[in-house]
């Protein structure tokens, strides 16, 4: 029978170690631009931003843009927003027909873009702390040769907020879930939302539907980090008990 401190230390390093999969998953996502190229090839952006990019209101030629350049694009506004939005003004593509570059983003999509920018650059903050705290937790479990815990005790500790989420997807959608999301993170006086026929950076992101893949990449990285790291942890501590009895 499980105890307080032994469902506690549970608790918290199976909270710890998720965050700390999660921004590292973040991280390796991000310096792969989130898979955008396959996503471009397989989930229809390619045709989404054919039918759409040619009824944009506020720019022409994007249609005729190819993979690369998108790619291209897709990957300054990654490394934009994770810069606290720095060059987000400056992003630009070539207009075919006349040779001339212009702006892919007009300001509201600039504005929102920033303000995910800070977003991320608020979380960024806490990444010290938690790796910091993260350490000193798995150093005490070393130290004080703490049981890690079980992967049944690892499934039962997310079983909660697993269901809940599962629950209120399947109830509402993923999409109404993402659209709250948004009205609740950002300013109020602030666009987040954009149809296709004013917003460059939603067609050519297939809005939402590269977040969801997005979402999906990201938690199944996180789920292998967390399993690895776990898997390091436990060998770790095998090995120092091997060696204290020896």
């Amino acid at each position: 029978m499980l105890n307080i401190a032994t469902i506690s230390r549970t608790t918290i390093y199976n909270l710890l170690t998720l965050c700390v999969s999660l921004f590292i998953a973040w991280h390796l996502l991000l310096a792969c631009n989130f898979l955008y190229g396959f996503w471009h090839d397989n989930i229809g952006i390619a045709e989404n931003i054919r039918q759409f990019g040619p009824e944009n209101i506020y720019r022409s030629g994007f249609a005729d843009t190819s993979r690369a350049e998108r790619i291209e694009l897709f990957a300054q506004i990654c490394h934009a927003i994770s810069n606290h939005g720095a060059g987000l003004a400056d992003i630009s593509y070539v207009v075919a027909s006349t040779g001339i570059k212009a702006p892919l983003l007009h300001r509201a999509e600039i504005i929102h873009l920033q303000d995910v920018a800070n977003l991320i650059t608020a979380l960024q903050k806490w990444e010290p702390a938690l790796f910091m705290l993260w350490t000193g937790l798995i150093a005490l479990f070393l130290a004080k040769s703490w049981p890690t815990p079980t992967y049944r005790q690892i499934l039962l500790s997310n079983a909660i907020w697993l269901a809940a989420a599962g629950v209120l997807i399947a109830a509402v959608g993923w999409v109404a879930v993402f659209y709250k999301l948004h009205e609740l993170i950002f300013p109020d006086n602030h666009q987040w939302f954009f149809y296709y026929r004013e917003s460059l950076m939603s067609t050519m992101m297939k809005a939402p539907d590269l977040f969801l893949y997005i979402g999906l990449s990201l938690g199944a990285v996180t789920i292998l980090i967390y399993t690895l790291l776990h898997l390091a942890i436990r060998r770790i501590a095998e090995h120092l008990a091997v060696s204290r009895t020896t």
